[in-house]
């Protein structure tokens, strides 16, 4: 009854080559243009969203996973604590996954697989878990589910404006000042 532990069976019994299939995930080479593609898509989510840079840092670890093939761990270390970044771990996940489709269409959740760890100078204030009865309640605002906004009838469309004249040059600007802004190139493919 017991076989699939071992019992019941003597040692001379036991093949030494016998020992199945691995379950285990096992590390595979990474090349540098998949490395760059996380470190570019990572830079990307963090700065699309006001996150800034020194928050998040990523790991990359290929693995294989018998029976479903070749995958990437992408292990997210929060070094600046904010209790709104664990609130947010799915949807920056799923930014993140946005994000690598552009590079790699076939950019899925069996392809990339997502690990969180904390730096323990992140500054988190929780180190110590709450008392049992804080998980029946609802008083923790860090559980509180957040609101869908209301569903509205869409906007009345505006009457047409009247044709606005554009005049056939706009002067120059004599203050010489750039507002802070650099000027816009556009690559030009021959």
């Amino acid at each position: 009854m017991f076989e699939f532990l071992g019992r019941g069976k003597s040692k001379a019994n036991k093949s030494a080559t016998d020992t199945g299939p691995s379950t285990m995930p096992q590390t595979v080479q990474l090349g540098p243009a998949q490395i760059d593609m996380v470190r570019m898509t990572l830079h990307g989510v963090l700065k699309l969203n006001g996150i800034p840079g020194t928050w998040i840092a990523g790991e990359i670890i290929p693995i294989h996973i018998p029976g479903q093939g070749e995958a990437l761990l992408l292990q997210l270390e929060i070094r600046h604590w904010r209790d709104a970044l664990v609130l947010h771990a799915p949807a920056f996940e799923q930014a993140m996954l946005d994000g690598l489709r552009r590079f790699d269409p076939q950019a899925d959740q069996t392809r990339y697989l997502f690990s969180w760890k904390f730096a323990p100078q992140c500054g988190c204030p929780h180190i110590h878990l709450p008392q049992p009865d804080f998980w029946q309640t609802s008083d923790h605002l860090l559980m509180t589910p957040v609101a869908a906004p209301p569903v509205t009838e869409p906007p009345v469309a505006a009457p047409p404006m009247p044709p606005v004249t554009v005049p056939a040059a706009i002067p120059e600007d004599d203050d010489g000042d750039d507002d802070g802004f650099a000027p816009t190139h556009f690559r030009e493919d021959h």
